[in-house]
């Protein structure tokens, strides 16, 4: 991630002054939970976009002097009142999960971007530049090697629009509807089971 903000920044990386440590959390979504939506390439991406966006919009917010709104009632003469750093980053956070709910894009690590972006000024566009330069390593390093396994596939979809990222996209929805449709079949002799020993018994 540095060498990747390096080239993109020169040699001043105080405009990346951070470590990308979510992407433990993106990489253990990736090789240990492959088929859960929120680790697709169209939640990855757009989590991240719409996190660091949040992150950046509250940071314009000024902050003033405190961190909390209580020091606010020994503030001295001239001090510069704004919302508390505490607070920006608590909102970052609510926006952020709570947009990524409601368009669907939901990408646990991102929320991590939100409070970073909304806590340094020192993130810029040029950041946001290096984060999608690094989703796209991670993607194309995961669909090269999960791929070569027979018997798991990466990504089980691209857009989220109910396109097939390939052929084998169909086996995998069958075998989801097979395991619903046992498990209906279970659920149905169990109850009547239940009804006829119920039966029996008031006999």
């Amino acid at each position: 991630l540095l060498r990747i903000a390096t080239a993109v920044n020169g040699n001043d990386r105080t405009t990346f002054d951070f470590d990308g440590g979510w992407y433990s959390s993106s990489l253990c979504i990736l090789f240990a939970l492959t088929p859960a939506p929120v680790g697709q390439p169209r939640q990855i991406y757009l989590a991240h976009i719409w996190n660091i966006l949040v992150g950046m919009a509250l940071r314009q917010i000024p902050s003033g002097d405190f961190t909390f709104f209580f020091q606010f009632a020994d503030a001295p003469p001239g001090a510069e009142y704004g919302l508390p750093l505490t607070w920006k980053q608590a909102l970052a956070v609510a926006f952020g999960v709570s947009g990524q709910a409601f368009i669907g894009i939901l990408h646990p690590p991102a929320t991590g971007l939100s409070l970073a972006f909304a806590s340094s000024d020192k993130w810029s566009w040029g950041t946001m530049l290096s984060v999608m330069a690094a989703d796209t390593f991670m993607v194309v390093f995961a669909i090269c090697y999960i791929n070569l396994a027979e018997k798991i596939q990466y990504p089980l979809y691209w857009l989220g629009l109910g396109w097939r990222a390939n052929d084998r996209m169909g086996k995998v929805q069958k075998s989801a509807q097979k395991s619903a449709n046992n498990a209906i079949r279970r659920a149905s002799s169990i109850n009547n089971s239940s009804n006829k020993k119920g039966g029996d018994e008031s006999v």
